[in-house]
C-alpha cells in the first residue's frame, strides 16, 4: 500500500482558471507537462503503485463551494481510491463556517485544506480559529500550507510554520499537517512537529531526491524522519512530481525501512482511520 497525502483537481481543469497573481507557478512547476485529466489521474496513481490519495480541494481564488463539490463527485466515482478534504477562504468569515459544516455533514469530506496565503493572512489569524474548531470538534485533520509561495504579489511570511505553534497550542489535539515541508524553514517546521505530538510533516510538491540532497535545506527533516518524528511523516506529490518518479525517488532515499513504511502508508492510515495489510 502506497497512499499520496496529497493531489489536487485535474489540472487541465484549473490552468485556464489560475489567479493572476498565481501565473509564476507556471514558470516554476511546467504546469503543461503535469496537466491531466481524472483518468489520467488515476492511470498515474496506478502506475506507481499508489493505492489510496488524498484528494483536497485547494481554494486560490473563485467559489471553493463548487471545488468542495468538484471533489465529492470524484470521491464518489472512485471511493476505493480517493478520500475527500475541502476547502473554504477563511477571510469569509462565518460563510466559510458554514461551508466546512455543509463540507464535512453533507458531502461527507473527512478533512480541510487551507491556503493562509492566498487569503493573505497567516494561519495563527482569528478568522481561521472557528474553522479550527469545528475540524477539532469533527475529529478531522487540518492541512495548511507552510513554506514559500511563488505568488508575485504578497509575502512569503504568510507560510512560516512558526504561526501554525500558536494554532497547536491553543487547539491541543487538533491533527495539524505542514504541508511541503515548511521549507525554506525546514528545521522551523520540524521543531513545531517534534514539540506538538497532533502536527504531522508532508512533502508534497517536492521532488524527494533533493530531501536526500546536502545543502537541500531537508537534513534535518530527514535526521528526524529517521528517528524522533518517523510517526508523523507523510508522503505526498500534490500532483506536481509524476507519481511514478516520486515513489522511486522516495525508496532510494537513506531511510530505514520502517520510517519509509510509515512515510508511504503506514501514519496515513493511521491518521485517516482507514486499515492497511
Amino acid at each position: 500500500m502506497i497512499i499520496d497525502f496529497r493531489v489536487t483537481l485535474p489540472q487541465k481543469d484549473r490552468v485556464a482558471t489560475r489567479p493572476a497573481y498565481m501565473r509564476r507557478y507556471a514558470d516554476i512547476f511546467d504546469l503543461e507537462r503535469v496537466s491531466y485529466t481524472s483518468e489520467e489521474l488515476l492511470d498515474g496513481l496506478r502506475g506507481a503503485g499508489i493505492t489510496r490519495a488524498v484528494l483536497q480541494a485547494e481554494w486560490s481564488s473563485g467559489d471553493y463551494r463548487a471545488m468542495n463539490d468538484a471533489v465529492v463527485n470524484l470521491v464518489k466515482e472512485h471511493p476505493d481510491v480517493f478520500i475527500g478534504f475541502g476547502a473554504v477562504n477563511p477571510a469569509d468569515g462565518l460563510d466559510a463556517v458554514d461551508e466546512l459544516r455543509r463540507a464535512v455533514e453533507t458531502l461527507g469530506l473527512k478533512g480541510l485544506n487551507l491556503q493562509p496565503f492566498a487569503a493573505g493572512l497567516h494561519a495563527n489569524h482569528k478568522l481561521c480559529y472557528p474553522l479550527y474548531l469545528k475540524c477539532l470538534e469533527y475529529g478531522i485533520p487540518v492541512t495548511i500550507h507552510t513554506g514559500i509561495n511563488y505568488s508575485f504579489d504578497r509575502s512569503i511570511d504568510f507560510g512560516r510554520p512558526i504561526y501554525v505553534d500558536e494554532v497547536a497550542c491553543h487547539f491541543p489535539g487538533l491533527a495539524i499537517v505542514l504541508n511541503h515541508g515548511g521549507w525554506p524553514w525546514v528545521p522551523e517546521a520540524v521543531a513545531i512537529a517534534r514539540k506538538h505530538r497532533s502536527v504531522y510533516l508532508e512533502i508534497g510538491g517536492i521532488a524527494p531526491k533533493y530531501i536526500g540532497v546536502a545543502g537541500a535545506g531537508w537534513e534535518v527533516f530527514l535526521q528526524f524522519a529517521n528517528s524522533l518524528l518517523q510517526d508523523r511523516i507523510l508522503f505526498a506529490t500534490d500532483s506536481m512530481i509524476p507519481f511514478k518518479r516520486a515513489v522511486e525517488e522516495v525508496q532510494a532515499l537513506p531511510l530505514k525501512p520502517e520510517a519509509k513504511q510509515k512515510l508511504l502508508y503506514q501514519n496515513a492510515c493511521r491518521l485517516l482511520r482507514i486499515e492497511h495489510a
